[in-house]
């Protein structure tokens, strides 16, 4: 890209001369028509010049626009989840488009060694990470890591804390009060005489945090008897399988009346319906989730689960990448970017394509 100037500029000179040239009349020439000869010459001239400047300044944009010779680090709290290679899909996608390098690890839900693997990409030299914390509460020193080392810095995914929000220069997130609300008024629409609920939760993430919030919203504001509804149990299913599926199955042997499940995400809420099924309960409670992973949607149009509150992971790499590129080429960019949520039941689980997550399309 650095090679675009110093051509235009050359072009510009050469059609100058070009234009130039045309000004050598012959001495026999009557003074009128040298005049009117001059005066077309000048306005050729200032057209070809014109020409010339919007060409350069179209090259100063692309230029502006490339990611070339920038080095991205990416560091999700772990990609045994699919959602997170999901993710990683589309960060990857924007740094092939944009020119960048692309760095990542896998901390493997370990907040020790996720700060440790950023300290090595800061190290190394990236200019921007993408970052989805394990911990919010506990992202302060990563963020105050990157910026003193002049690491720019996109959040995506699990918002950090609004204490930290200075450290940050962008985020990027589903709206996550959406995502929960989305599956509080399914319950509230289903269960109109009220309901029994176990939550499987992720209580390290602020972004579950609030998701279980709307939650509860998304049953209080449709239903005319919220106190019907009544939270039996919180268990920690980590946003895991096989830890939700003993959460879930412990909880189902305390508590012989649950209605429904609450999954902070698809991956915790197959461990549930395993759980379940273990129980002979299948069918007799409802098990929702979020993120609208394959995994979810082919567990709805099994039947096995009744909803699952959709996000697009994909799209949300792909953008955290764009920003941060836009952020080190000088330009502004939003701060806080909300990604809408959609519900996917047995309803319409025929307008998704089971086997994706989402698209790059806005």
């Amino acid at each position: 890209m650095k090679k675009i100037l110093p051509v235009v500029l050359a072009g510009v000179m050469a059609l100058s001369l070009t234009a130039c040239s045309s000004d050598s009349a012959e001495e026999t020439t009557a003074a009128t028509t040298a005049a009117e000869t001059e005066a077309e010459t000048e306005e050729e001239t200032e057209a070809v010049s014109e020409a010339a400047s919007e060409a350069v300044t179209e090259a100063v944009s692309e230029a502006a626009g490339s990611g070339e010779g920038y080095t991205i680090g990416f560091s999700p709290y772990t990609l045994t989840n699919e959602y997170f290679t999901a993710v990683l899909d589309g960060i990857q996608t924007a740094c092939d488009e944009l020119g960048c390098e692309l760095i990542y690890f896998d901390p493997q839900n370990d907040p020790t060694q996720q700060a440790s693997q950023i300290d090595d990409m800061i190290a190394s030299g990236i200019d921007a990470l993408i970052y989805i914390p394990y911990d919010s509460a506990g992202a302060h020193t990563v963020l105050q890591t990157c910026r003193d080392a002049g690491v720019k810095v996109i959040n995506i995914d699990n918002v950090v804390t609004e204490d930290d929000y200075e450290l940050v220069d962008g985020i990027i997130a589903s709206d996550n009060t959406q995502l929960g609300y989305l599956s509080g008024q399914w319950v509230a629409e289903n269960h109109p005489d009220g309901a029994n609920i176990l939550i499987a939760h992720l209580q390290t993430a602020e972004s579950c945090i609030i998701n279980v919030d709307g939650f509860w919203q998304g049953i209080t504001e449709n239903t005319d008897n919220p106190d019907a509804f009544v939270e039996v149990q919180v268990v920690e299913g980590g946003g895991d399988t096989n830890v939700t599926f003993n959460a879930v199955s412990d909880a189902l042997q305390a508590h012989d009346d649950i209605d429904v499940i609450y999954c902070i995400n698809d991956t915790s809420a197959l461990g549930a319906v395993q759980a379940v099924e273990e129980a002979g309960k299948t069918g007799e409670i409802d098990i929702l989730g979020k993120d609208g992973a394959p995994i979810g949607k082919h567990a709805i149009a099994d039947g096995t689960m009744v909803q699952s509150s959709a996000q697009r992971p994909t799209y949300m790499g792909y953008t955290g990448v764009q920003e941060a590129v836009a952020l080190l080429n000088g330009e502004e960019i939003e701060f806080n970017v909300s990604i809408e949520a959609y519900s996917i039941t047995a309803d319409n689980i025929g307008d998704y394509d089971l086997d994706a997550w989402d698209s790059l399309d806005e």
